[in-house]
């Protein structure tokens, strides 16, 4: 079920690595710089980045904006910081993130459907097959029988230790999350007022010498 369509060259691989880390650099910077733009308390900035985050470890691709957001508006956190927190789930991330997943849960699970390290190409193959799901039912409208035997095989190896694992691993590193965030947010908050107050103090008397 996993297996590569086509061998990667070498230069392919670092290819799509080096773009890979470009593309996350710049994502990371304009996470940060949105953060630090959002009109909202520490809590909720927090608390809405916290819910991004665990919608990042969910194994429902595609979905991940709008389980952010709905958790959000549940907990009333920031819905955009929750969005912006889905950025956590990435390609560099995700093969990693899927590993841990899939390895807690079958752990819990007491099985060992798929014991290969290599994120990627369960990932790639995990991608491949929800693929085929959307496929069958936006295309053919029903699941053809000879799939059935598939369908069970992911469900039982992947989905469910997946989501299990994805429910603890997203839940812990919500919550850690939430606790390193708002300081942070908090500190720059009250950095960035104290500037605005300064600045506004220096119009103020700017204006008042100059209307003497």
């Amino acid at each position: 079920m996993f297996k590569r369509r086509e061998k990667r060259s070498i230069f392919r691989f670092f290819n799509e690595v080096i773009f890979s880390l470009k593309g996350i650099s710049r994502a990371i910077e304009y996470v940060g710089i949105r953060i630090k733009r959002i009109p909202d308390t520490p809590h909720k900035i927090s608390l809405g980045m916290s819910c991004g985050i665990f919608a990042s470890f969910t194994p429902l691709f595609g979905l991940h904006f709008l389980i952010a957001g709905l958790l959000s508006y549940l907990v009333r956190a920031n819905v955009l910081a929750s969005l912006i927190g889905t950025f956590v789930g990435n390609p560099i991330t995700f093969p990693i993130i899927t590993v841990f997943n899939i390895k807690l849960g079958e752990w819990i699970l007491g099985s060992s459907e798929y014991s290969s390290d290599d994120g990627g190409k369960i990932f790639e193959g995990f991608l491949d097959f929800i693929f085929l799901i959307y496929k069958s039912f936006f295309t053919e409208g029903s699941i053809r029988e000879n799939n059935v035997p598939r369908i069970n095989e992911f469900l039982n190896g992947v989905f469910i230790p997946y989501s299990l694992g994805g429910l603890i691993f997203g839940v812990v590193i919500a919550v850690i999350s939430y606790f390193l965030l708002r300081p942070l947010v908090s500190t720059y908050q009250k950095k960035r007022d104290i500037i605005r107050a300064k600045k506004a103090q220096k119009k103020f008397m700017r204006k008042r010498y100059e209307n003497r």
